[in-house]
């Protein structure tokens, strides 16, 4: 197993969110990001394709280490990001062949597009922020559809309130100020992670099916989510526990007993795919499954599950550097690439950095 840096450049480079996959949907080119070290904003955005050649640089814009600029591919020319230079967050699309900006929207972003169509999120603080778009007017979850230019109004922030509320839950101010949006492969259902005082270790994941308009809930949600198919999530199932910590009652998240799974709208666990995790993902097949060790006090190594087994077929070691992940914030977040035989992850280093790589994992998948 060879463990392949893909950034040539000095300093750090990062890859996105779980799941996030950096490559373009043919699987020739890829994006991510450099910068002079963690502790610094200014991020600058690099192009390059899968055989690691022709690293060209985009843009520059300033971000923090979570997730970097969480750059995902729309399709094979359009990529977005986020960027923070305008002191809020906002988001930018991208036409790589020509440099083109075509939208820049201050909204919180969502995992990624589904056909066209980017999903993303408006609380107060981005009230009267987008001029240039008058229909964002109110708080909650719109659909941008990069090819018209359209932006429709999915769920308000009252509904949100309402579903939450609906459920037996408080709907606090701020519920509305919600996270990793995501849109269904179809497009047909929009999930949210949502803030809730009866939830506080894992929080809720609402979902509103567009077409019918129904709402699902589930409290003390499975963690680090993405749709399985159209009408299912895999997630990571994660326990906790209360310990005395130097005097103190504190809230232990468990590694060895968490495990990834298939899941309903509703909660309803339908099938192990894989073994300990917090970050995952699944390959495009959902034969395979990874997972990052993501827990104060482990190195946060990386695991390839053969789906239904918690017996990883391959371990990517990683080097622990609890300052890296935790302070800096900089997580593995395992994604597969779109023929699902690599995987794409930040691997800290020992002397307080971190770089993307990746491992090509065909030696250790079955021969179809």
């Amino acid at each position: 197993m060879e463990i392949v840096k893909i950034s040539p450049f000095e300093g750090c480079s990062l890859l996105g969110m779980n799941g996030g996959c950096p490559e373009s949907p043919d699987g020739k080119r890829m994006i991510y990001a450099i910068k002079d070290n963690l502790l610094d904003q200014e991020t600058k955005m690099i192009l390059c394709n899968t055989d690691l050649t022709d690293h060209r640089e985009l843009c520059t814009i300033k971000c923090g280490n979570h997730n970097g600029p969480s750059a995902t591919f729309i399709d094979n020319s359009l990529v977005v990001f986020r960027d923070g230079s305008e002191g809020i967050g906002t988001f930018i699309i991208m036409d790589v062949d020509t440099l083109e900006i075509k939208y820049k929207i201050r909204a919180k972003e969502s995992h990624c597009a589904e056909s066209g169509k980017y999903p993303f999120s408006v609380d107060a603080k981005f009230m009267g922020k987008n001029p240039e778009h008058p229909e964002i007017d109110t708080c909650g979850i719109y659909i941008l559809d990069v090819y018209t230019g359209k932006i429709t109004l999915v769920m308000t922030e009252d509904e949100i309130k309402q579903m939450v509320s609906d459920a037996g839950y408080t709907a606090l101010p701020n519920v509305g100020a919600v996270s990793h949006v995501q849109l269904n492969p179809s497009g047909t259902s929009v999930m949210m992670r949502l803030g809730v005082p009866e939830c506080p270790v894992f929080g809720a994941l609402g979902c509103k099916d567009l077409l019918t308009g129904k709402y699902h809930i589930i409290p003390d949600k499975p963690v680090h989510q993405l749709w399985y198919d159209d009408d299912t999530y895999m997630a990571t199932r994660q326990f906790n526990h209360y310990e005395t910590v130097d005097g103190h009652e504190t809230n232990i998240i468990e590694c060895e007993t968490s495990y990834l799974a298939r899941f309903t709208k509703d909660g309803q666990e339908l099938e192990v795919l894989g073994g300990v995790a917090n970050h995952m993902d699944g390959s495009p097949d959902r034969e395979y499954f990874t997972g990052d060790r993501c827990y104060p006090g482990y190195a946060t190594d990386i695991y390839l599950y053969k789906k239904g087994s918690k017996e990883p077929i391959l371990t990517i070691p990683i080097p622990q550097n609890e300052d890296t992940v935790w302070v800096r914030k900089v997580h593995a977040n395992p994604s597969f690439s779109k023929d699902g035989k690599r995987i794409y992850f930040n691997r800290p280093d020992e002397f307080g950095g971190s770089n993307a790589y990746f491992v090509d994992i065909s030696a250790f998948l079955d021969k179809k």
